[in-house]
């Protein structure tokens, strides 16, 4: 079964997400039921919630059901009473705290990026590949690539580029092939999956046609306004017609200047000719006319019908065919640049692991997964993209047949995020397709148990109105809800329209303030950064405490800007090349420069230990910047290595931010996007107008071409800017299309807004864009709603944790106190689940040589072996062979007396030549005769190196004074013993 759940904001998503995991879990009969059951969401944040609200609701049923909501949900309907529940409860909380890697709740893109990984040979891809989150440097890089391979002979590529270039400033005096190289770039991945780019010969063709068309209808309509213009000249009347607004367009057509559409009134009015004449003085010129305008003037206005059409979008597909003509070349770049880096942009992930999953039965996915997942719950469903959605679907498919149960979660109303892909009409109508109608069962959540009445109810009756005035109230049919909130106060929806909206701002945290609110019951919901920044800006000056991600950029520290000025003046010693600034700052700070680095953050580290001493009040302030810098420095080394003068010219473009903290009494800025799923006590949303109807964008769209000038195109994509001049063009079903669809984007993203408060909201705004709507209802319904609500009776828990002191401990080469990265790092994971010791020869080695250490007699094996295992060294299935192997070992040296209890046994003891050097050697045996056997283990192949190591080591104890002293190399894994014969080696 299929289960569609309909959640509108407030209405328990998370209690039945979390509800219907508990089902599945507790009512299976396998004992690791939670392993086959995946839950899906969007964000780390929502991730993190229904990970704590399964294990809570667990703990509960498992401790005390009878406290539970979800006992009377689950007995007796699917469990027979509340004992087995309790058990049940228990026996999975119990298993998924002891095997939580397996406890299946994740983002949606982590799950695909793990089954994308499982594919990395069939996409070519190394299986450590990085996830690249930063397309826009991708972008830039892959621009820059194509435009430096010209120099290598690419005429062709560079004939077609000169020639845009050409016509460019032929056209307007100036180009940007850059910038249009890069905007082509950047929308590559957005072109549809069923979509056709046009060939480079097939756009000369097109652009020879975009001419001709351009030509031609210029003519035709000097030719059509001209032919008006003779009527009235040869009726003479043209000179007393001269002061007719009318008549100014027909005069610039018929004279050849640019061409701009007419405004509708114009050509509504040159339908009727009498509307020409209809001043008094003015009717004796018509019937000195006659009938001969008619002909001329219904011809000059037939030119803004079709042909206006054809030639307007001539004119704009001119402007893109030559960045279109390298968009081959661009792509092919972008996958060379992430080949090379071993890296892969996210946006690219969904449609490459489509093109492996596309037609692929669903147990070959499970295979290469290593898990199989009989249940899904896919959370926030509006938020998917048509291709995650195909990712998912044979998957589904398998669950379906194999009589398992899935559930789908989403509001229509909260799909905000098309910009990014996602396809609202998937849980519309999307889902309900592809299964038959009796495996569907849809169940709309009706309750809001999150917001006073006063706010739900405002709420239904707004966008009501609002969806019929934009004409989209079928997305919003669903819309009331009954308020459920456990609290008696009304709660209030306050709008305001006025002249200052700060001042607005700063007056309504003052009253809020007067009615016990604290400074961090108040979030501000903004459209965009800009605003948000502004409005940070604006409390920080009035002393107003305030977080706001866009306070958190790292590029704000000062400190990292004192770092970075250090890092260019170590790529370029010099003031030139414009190396002013960072030369004047590094002398202000009068910090040395190494010389000298093994790797990137190794100097920064340097540095930053030089800045921290120079400047300890401003370090310490800013560490969640300087930390946040970091891990930057060290995800980018990951794929640009240590190229210094790389990272630099990166840096410019990158814009990182440190997360903003939860806790502190401070009020908090946030777009509405990263609202979205989020509630706060109190709301104010400024700058409402900023929610636009409409806002011209560029689509890649497929013009209807058939029976034009136009025609050899047809059934191509071409990227436009859909403007209000797009309706005028063959474009035109795109632009209202995109219409549509932007009215449901902005009212879903005013819907968000005005869903997100618990107590209260204010709204403040210009009457523009959607708050025009809002005007018109508040003229009728007023302007609040309820009742504000007193904050001094809330009842406060105290924080459930205590603040930590960030600190940036950091030591200088030598100290013995840095952390340091494992070489094993580079082969402990093997093939086949493989990792450590079992995977890797020279890691066994290794953990060999360290339980030999420990061992000076052979009852010293057993329990070497068991503190390896302990340690987490040594895999508990290889503990009985390996106590096996140095059994057998060192039973076939016993003649030797290496592990006799008489003898003095050194484990890697130090000794020092004469130049103060410190050697190792593993094992040296100095019997009471006062002879000497050196042993080194070794784990691989014979090396003649080895016999220079083991010759300083009997050198050593020579010159302490032993006469007999023998040195031996033990290959330890197929028990070989050489001794060596020549020690006369220098130190």
């Amino acid at each position: 079964m299929i289960k569609i759940y309909k959640a509108s904001a407030g209405s328990g998503k998370t209690y039945n997400l979390a509800l219907e995991y508990i089902r599945l879990i507790v009512t299976s009969d396998s004992p690791d039921a939670y392993r086959h059951v995946l839950a899906v969401t969007f964000t780390n944040k929502a991730t993190a919630e229904m990970k704590r609200r399964i294990l809570k609701e667990l703990y509960t049923l498992a401790k005390d059901p009878g406290s539970s909501k979800y006992t009377k949900e689950l007995v007796p309907s699917s469990l027979p009473d509340v004992e087995t529940l309790r058990e049940k409860a228990a026996r999975q909380l119990s298993l998924i705290l002891h095997d939580y890697s397996a406890f299946a709740v994740s983002t949606i893109d982590k799950f695909f990026q793990q089954t994308l990984r499982a594919f990395s040979r069939e996409i070519g891809q190394f299986s450590t590949y990085q996830v690249q989150l930063n397309r826009e440097a991708l972008v830039t890089e892959s621009v820059d690539s194509v435009l430096d391979s010209l120099e290598e002979g690419d005429s062709q590529l560079l004939e077609w580029l000169t020639e845009g270039v050409k016509k460019d400033l032929a056209g307007s005096g100036k180009y940007h092939l850059e910038d249009r190289l890069t905007a082509m770039a950047s929308s590559l991945k957005d072109i549809p999956e069923d979509g056709i780019l046009t060939s480079r010969s097939e756009l000369r063709k097109l652009g020879e046609s975009c001419e001709r068309v351009d030509k031609e209808f210029r003519a035709k309509l000097q030719a059509a306004a001209r032919a008006v213009m003779d009527v009235l000249e040869r009726h003479a009347v043209l000179p007393e017609l001269t002061s007719r607004k009318w008549l100014v367009p027909i005069r610039d057509y018929a004279e050849g200047m640019q061409i701009e559409k007419p405004k509708p009134g114009f050509l509504n009015a040159a339908a009727d000719s009498e509307k020409w004449f209809k001043k008094a003085d003015s009717r004796k010129l018509l019937s000195e006319l006659g009938g001969d305008l008619d002909a001329p003037l219904s011809d000059f206005i037939a030119m803004f019908d079709a042909p206006y059409r054809e030639f307007n979008t001539a004119v704009i597909l001119k402007k893109q065919i030559y960045s279109l003509g390298a968009a081959r070349e661009l792509r092919e770049a972008m996958v060379r640049i992430q080949k090379e880096k071993n890296v892969l942009s996210l946006d690219d992930s969904n449609a490459i692991l489509k093109g492996i999953i596309d037609g692929t039965d669903a147990p070959f996915i499970y295979e290469k997964l290593g898990v199989r997942f009989n249940d899904f719950l896919l959370d926030e469903f509006q938020d998917t993209s048509l291709v995650q959605w195909q990712n998912f679907l044979p998957l589904l498919k398998e669950s379906q047949a194999g009589g398992n149960d899935s559930l789908v979660v989403g509001d229509v109303k909260q799909s905000i995020y098309r910009w990014r892909g996602s396809d609202w009409h998937l849980l519309d109508e999307g889902v309900a397709k592809e299964f038959r109608p009796s495996d569907i069962f849809e169940k709309p959540l009706g309750e809001n148990y999150r917001t006073c009445k006063s706010i739900v109810e405002f709420n239904n009756e707004f966008f009501q109105f609002a969806a019929a005035q934009l004409g989209v109230s079928r997305i919003y049919a669903d819309v009331v809800q009954t308020p459920c909130f456990n609290n008696p106060s009304d709660g209030s929806v306050e709008v305001c329209f006025p002249e200052d909206q700060m001042e607005e701002i700063l007056r309504t945290i003052d009253e809020l303030r007067s009615r016990g609110a604290l400074y961090r019951d108040i979030t501000i919901l903004v459209r965009a950064n800009a605003d948000g920044s502004e409005i940070a800006r604006c409390l920080v000056e009035n002393s107003i405490p305030v977080v706001s991600d866009d306070s958190l950029f790292v590029k704000s520290s000062v400190t990292v800007r004192r770092l970075v000025s250090q890092l260019a003046l170590v790529e370029n010693p010099g003031e030139g090349d414009g190396n002013y600034v960072a030369g004047y700052l590094a002398g202000a700070m009068d910090i040395g420069t190494p010389s000298f680095y093994h790797s990137l953050p190794a100097l920064a580290e340097t540095l930053l230990r030089e800045i921290r001493d120079a400047y300890p009040e401003v370090f310490k302030a800013e560490i969640p910047y300087i930390q946040s810098f970091m891990d930057y420095l060290m995800d980018w080394c990951q794929s640009g290595g240590n190229n210094l003068g790389a990272f630099l010219r990166d840096w410019k473009d990158a814009d990182p931010k440190i997360a903003s903290p939860d806790s502190g009494d401070a009020v908090r800025i946030m777009t509405i996007h990263k609202a979205k799923g989020l509630e706060f006590p109190f709301v104010i949303f400024p700058f409402a107008e900023k929610v636009t109807l409409y806002k011209a964008s560029d689509q890649w769209c497929e013009p209807e071409l058939k029976d034009t000038a136009l025609e050899e195109s047809a059934g191509k994509l071409f990227r436009v800017h859909l403007d209000s001049r797009s309706e005028d063009s063959l474009f035109s079903d795109s632009y209202n299309r995109e219409l549509e669809l932007q009215a449901i984007d902005n009212i879903n993203v005013f819907y968000v807004a005005l869903t997100r408060p618990v107590y209260g909201i204010k709204i403040i705004a210009q009457p523009k864009g959607l708050a025009a709507i809002l005007k018109q209802y508040t003229d009728v319904h007023g302007l609040v709603h309820g009742t504000p609500f007193d904050f001094k009776s809330l009842v406060r828990e105290a924080l459930p944790y205590q603040t930590i002191a960030p600190g940036y401990p950091s030591f200088g080469a030598g100290t013995g106190d840095r952390l340091r990265f494992s070489p094993e790092a580079m082969d402990y994971f093997g093939e086949d689940d493989t990792f450590g010791p079992e995977a890797s020869t020279r890691i066994r080695g290794n953990v060999l040589h360290g339980i030999l250490a420990s061992v000076r007699t052979p009852e010293d094996i057993g329990p070497a072996v068991e503190a390896a295992v302990s340690d987490g060294l040594l895999p508990e299935k290889l503990k009985e062979e390996t106590k096996e192997l140095l059994c057998s070992r060192i039973e076939s040296v016993s003649e030797r007396g290496w592990f006799a209890d008489d003898a003095g046994v050194y484990s890697e003891e130090p000794v020092f030549t004469s130049t103060g050097m410190e050697l190792r050697p593993d094992r040296v045996v100095v019997r009471p005769d006062g002879s000497v056997d050196v042993i080194d283990y070794k784990f691989g192949k014979p090396q003649n190196k080895y016999l220079r190591q083991v010759g300083n080591y009997v050198s050593i104890y020579k010159s302490l004074g032993y006469a007999d002293v023998k040195g031996f190399i033990w290959y330890f894994a197929d028990g070989d013993i050489v001794q060596l014969q020549d020690f006369s080696l220098s130190l």
